[in-house]
């Protein structure tokens, strides 16, 4: 039986999304011992047949075909059920990999056993997991990762959350925490309830900063923005009732800045001065898109951020 195993759930987007991805994963992963499921939630675009038909020629690709859909979370609890790999990576179908990202994931499980789930940098993400990206192509943004990546050898950083457009868990996390919750119909809202579920047993949430997965965001939903809206809204209501609480979690520039701070405060034996002025530069540029727009918010801010800036970088950067 294999390893791992690679989870991804498929709707439509074959050749703009299922196909791009599987050929990542079969190009670039190595020599890993994985296996890739294949969950079609129904697709009317040729995706089962397309699979079907892949699945003779590649032994490692293996599908179930759904006559309905179900899902974010039940199309990859279903393949959660058909996996054989004591290592789960759920991978949403339209990411690109890049060279290294199993072993850098698998290797965070298999080294800390206090590690429940676990997730690289990306373009598109909601949260600290995003890096700086003006590429046009995927192939353009998959270069600046790879930029990224080399100066980040070996850099984590823990986390209230990560995003589920690819993560990584043992089985036995699985097994204690149970599978995705249903209830969050389509999608939204899913992976912050697993977050808190996978924290509420024990674990951490870690990102690795020298993997990086391309994520082009928004395949399925970003097509129908006002039911994308009212999803978002019950499905959070529905968090909340689920946990009794308000959920707020921190505002993306706030953690940003928080990974500035601790770039800016390391010392040279952890991370050469050239990669620390890199990664600052590099989330300085998302927080200033992601600026208050409000006055006391902002002027607030601001004063923060002209603290963390005060740290001295002997390198010549410019990061105000």
């Amino acid at each position: 039986m294999p390893e791992i195993s690679i989870i991804l759930v498929t709707y439509n987007n074959l050749h703009e999304a299922t196909v791009p991805c599987l050929d990542s994963i079969f190009r670039l992963t190595g020599e890993e011992d994985y296996e890739v499921i294949v969950v079609d939630n129904n697709s009317s675009d040729g995706t089962p047949t397309y699979l079907t038909e892949r699945a003779l020629r590649e032994p490692r690709l293996r599908c179930v075909l759904n006559t309905v859909n179900r899902g974010f979370a039940g199309g990859n609890n279903d393949g959660i059920r058909a996996a054989s790999g004591s290592v789960l990576v759920l991978l949403n179908n339209d990411t690109r990999v890049s060279e290294g990202w199993l072993a850098g994931l698998s290797a965070s499980l298999r080294e800390d056993g206090s590690i429940g789930l676990v997730g690289p940098v990306s373009n598109e993400v909601g949260n600290e997991q995003k890096i700086f990206t003006c590429g046009g192509t995927p192939a353009e943004i998959l270069t600046e990762g790879a930029a990224w990546v080399r100066h980040s050898r070996g850099d984590t950083f823990e986390t209230g959350r990560l995003g589920f457009f690819c993560v990584a868990l043992r089985r036995e996390t699985a097994d204690t925490v149970g599978l995705l919750d249903e209830g969050f119909d389509l999608g939204f809202y899913e992976d912050d309830d697993y977050c808190l579920r996978v924290r509420k047993a024990g674990y951490r949430l870690v990102c690795r900063e020298d993997v990086f997965v391309y994520h082009r965001g928004s395949s399925s939903f970003g097509k129908t923005p006002r039911k994308t809206k009212e999803l978002l809204k019950k499905n959070r209501r529905l968090l909340e009732r689920k946990f009794d609480m308000r959920y707020s979690p921190p505002h993306p520039r706030d953690r940003q800045l928080e990974l500035v701070e601790s770039y800016l405060k390391e010392g040279e034996n952890t991370r050469s001065p050239e990669s620390r002025r890199f990664k600052a530069e590099n989330r300085m540029r998302i927080i200033k898109e992601l600026m208050p727009r409000g006055f006391l918010k902002r002027w607030r801010f601001e004063r923060r951020l002209r603290q963390v800036l005060s740290v001295p970088l002997d390198t010549g950067a410019n990061l105000g």
